[in-house]
């Protein structure tokens, strides 16, 4: 399994410590996460808004699949990408 992951749209994204999941290491803009949901390869995309607090950013977590590899893929949501 390799450790990096080309993914359309949003660059390169490494497999996590765990090996569970790819993750961005750049925020992505609302409209990239918007863009995503509308890709064929993105099988299902959950989101989770910021804390009102502050301690939690905005999250999206996607079940993709490109050429026959099913994969995981997180990141953060915040328009400064």
């Amino acid at each position: 399994m390799s450790t990096l992951k080309q993914v359309p749209g949003l660059g390169i994204a490494r497999l996590d410590g765990g090996g569970l999941a790819y993750r961005l290491a750049d925020p992505v803009t609302t409209d990239d996460v918007v863009g995503l949901a509308r890709q064929q390869w993105c099988r299902r995309l959950e989101v989770c808004d910021a804390s009102s607090d502050g301690q939690r950013p905005a999250q999206f977590r996607a079940v993709c699949e490109l050429d026959g590899d099913p994969f995981v893929l997180v990141g953060r949501i915040g328009e400064g990408a």
